[in-house]
């Protein structure tokens, strides 16, 4: 994936001289598509205008859909340069989604006067059209053999995940909504106008549509999984290795299972320090699969990292970047109960966390009281109730100022573009000068460095969220950047158990399996983790960023549950009054006996 110009392609690879020549017209954009191999690489050559860019075949992502049975190559092998008719399109998006079998069981209860029963294609056109994944070219036509277009393609897919009202003339913008077509490659296929897909190109949207959510928030390759289509464990493999290697951060692990429909803020050291405090009380299954997640490699040194970064970052006289840590239990929840010594003594040691008993009462206030005053106010509230047996709390609060800051009167009115294409009209900062940064064709990337000179923010456009940007970091160069920046401000919230669910971790938030032993004394009762809350907060301006985070992980048991409750159900006629306790006096006196 990079930018090339034609000499120097040509001086390092040799072009096949009987090659896939695709030619579209679009206005004044002019596309070829030329073969070229350099040995076992393949790749393509777009020309647009005046730039070349060289596509490589989606040699490792048809690799991979071959393995996990969702895409047959021939008795020539793969085919990849080969052209895909619409006929082929469905077929490989029936095998896609798990239902190629259905299909074959159907009758193609479609009919097309040009789809005939001895087609080979004939039930899944008429099971895909039944089934509303498809339209013909006609109302009596479907045209199997004309080559698919990207709009098409992209048309079929996301109906066949199941969204509804997808139409050719918009398929492009909702394959950018629902990050199927996450690199300008296929970008560049789907919105081409007359540009007929070859089965690279299939392969490559595919292979990118086992990360998109259905409707329902659940991953394709988890719904292939549940249908028993795929083996769960070897796609986990083949997904996690197939970039050359290299292992992706829990920080950027976790960005991808963020949400598409909102703004968006965690902080991936706030919930990388809870749940390794959590991990100290865990052990066995529970411990290794909390400590797989966070890639943690041995616990102790982490712990002793973590008492190092927040030292290290107390002591930072230029921005202020603190870090706290905590530990509740509610005496009410299970009496006699306790941290175990051990467990708090190691807390304390390397993350300086006290430990405080609450009651039902006041345990509401008290921990809120805690993250409001850790947060400087930004974070009032991380939990509602006290039906809790204990809380690890970790809270990080940032301010910083930018080294260069924005001038205020460079502040103008322009046009924000969202995911949906919407554009509203906000404030930009402005500012040239000389930034770190980075491009290529699928991120420009941008460092904004704070006072302190160790702190940067760094602003990314990347094609999809599937990138690990770290790894352009080492990339970046000097250069004289014109910025215009947005003033934002962001609160988020989430509760996290499904997501640390989809990335690994399990036993720890099952009520039978979960092994925390190691955290309390005088228990009978299995605890587990019944919430992981995150709560942020972020506002950047013309002088800089301030930003807060708070995780709470409680945990619960069932020990509390001796007696069965009692029953109060007000769905019947009640008289209700209020009273002043201090005298007697009632105040307020009423009967609700009809539902209004």
């Amino acid at each position: 994936m990079r930018r090339t110009i034609c000499l120097g392609l040509a001086m390092a690879m040799l072009l096949s001289m009987v090659t896939i020549s695709i030619t579209a017209e679009n206005n004044t954009k002019q596309i070829s598509l030329t073969e070229a191999t350099d040995g076992a690489e393949k790749s393509f050559t777009y020309k647009i205008g005046d730039s070349d860019i060289s596509i490589p075949f989606a040699q490792k992502e048809a690799d991979t859909l071959n393995k996990l049975g969702l895409f047959k190559g021939t008795e020539k092998g793969y085919e990849l340069e080969k052209p895909v008719t619409r006929a082929e399109a469905i077929t490989m998006i029936l095998r896609m989604v798990g239902e190629e079998k259905d299909a074959s069981l159907s009758s193609g209860s479609r009919n097309f006067s040009d789809v005939l029963p001895s087609h080979w294609a004939y039930t899944n056109i008429g099971y895909a059209a039944y089934k509303g994944y498809i339209n013909g070219t006609s109302d009596k036509t479907f045209t199997p053999d004309r080559g698919v277009t990207g709009q098409e393609f992209v048309k079929m897919l996301l109906s066949a995940i199941g969204y509804q009202g997808i139409t050719i003339a918009k398929a492009y913008e909702a394959g950018i909504k629902y990050e199927l077509l996450t690199n300008n490659y296929t970008k560049l296929a789907v919105s081409t106008e007359g540009y007929s897909l070859i089965r690279s190109d299939v392969v490559g949207i595919c292979y990118s549509s086992l990360l998109v959510k259905n409707s329902d928030g659940k991953f394709l390759k988890d719904i292939l999984a549940q249908k028993g289509i795929v083996d769960k464990e070897q796609l986990e493999s083949l997904i996690s290795s197939e970039s050359d290697g290299e292992t992706e951060s829990f920080a950027w692990n976790l960005n991808k299972l963020m949400p598409t429909d909102k703004n968006y803020m965690f902080s991936p050291l706030s919930i990388k320090m809870a749940l390794a405090m959590a991990a100290v009380g865990a052990d066995g299954d529970t411990q290794n699969e909390i400590l797989k997640v966070l890639q943690i490699q041995n616990l102790d040194e982490f712990n002793e990292l973590s008492a190092k970064l927040i030292k290290e970052y107390s002591e930072n006289d230029k921005v202020k970047l603190n870090i706290a840590n905590s530990l509740w239990l509610n005496a009410d929840y299970c009496k006699d109960v306790d941290f175990e010594s051990s467990f708090k003594d190691t807390i304390q040691k390397y993350y300086g966390a006290d430990s405080s008993k609450v009651n039902n009462a006041n345990a509401v206030e008290s921990v809120n009281k805690w993250v409001k005053n850790k947060t400087n106010g930004k974070i009032t509230q991380l939990i509602s109730d006290s039906n809790f047996l204990a809380y690890i709390v970790n809270a990080v609060y940032f301010k910083g100022e930018w080294a260069e800051q924005f001038a205020p009167e460079a502040t103008r009115k322009a046009e924000f573009t969202d995911r949906n294409g919407k554009r509203t009209e906000i404030d930009f900062m402005n500012m040239t000068g000389n930034f770190y940064y980075y491009e290529d064709s699928s991120v420009q990337m941008l460092k904004l460095p704070y006072k302190d000179g160790k702190t940067s923010m760094y602003i990314a456009i990347p094609q999809g969220r599937t990138i690990d940007l770290d790894k352009y970091i080492e990339k970046m160069e000097s250069k004289r950047v014109k910025l215009s920046l947005p003033k934002f401000k962001t609160e988020y919230s989430t509760k996290l158990i499904d997501t640390l669910s989809q990335m690994g971790i399990h036993t720890a938030f099952d009520a039978d399996k979960a092994d925390f032993k190691k955290m309390f004394t005088e228990i009978s009762e299995n605890v587990f983790i019944s919430d992981v809350i995150h709560k942020t907060y972020i506002n950047v301006d013309e002088n800089g960023t301030e930003a807060a985070a708070v995780t709470g992980i409680g945990f619960a048991t069932s020990c509390m549950q001796v007696d069965p409750p009692i029953v109060f159900n007000a769905d019947k006629p009640f008289t209700y009054f209020i009273r002043d306790d201090e005298n007697g006096e009632i105040l307020f006196m009423g009967e609700y006996a009809y539902a209004e």
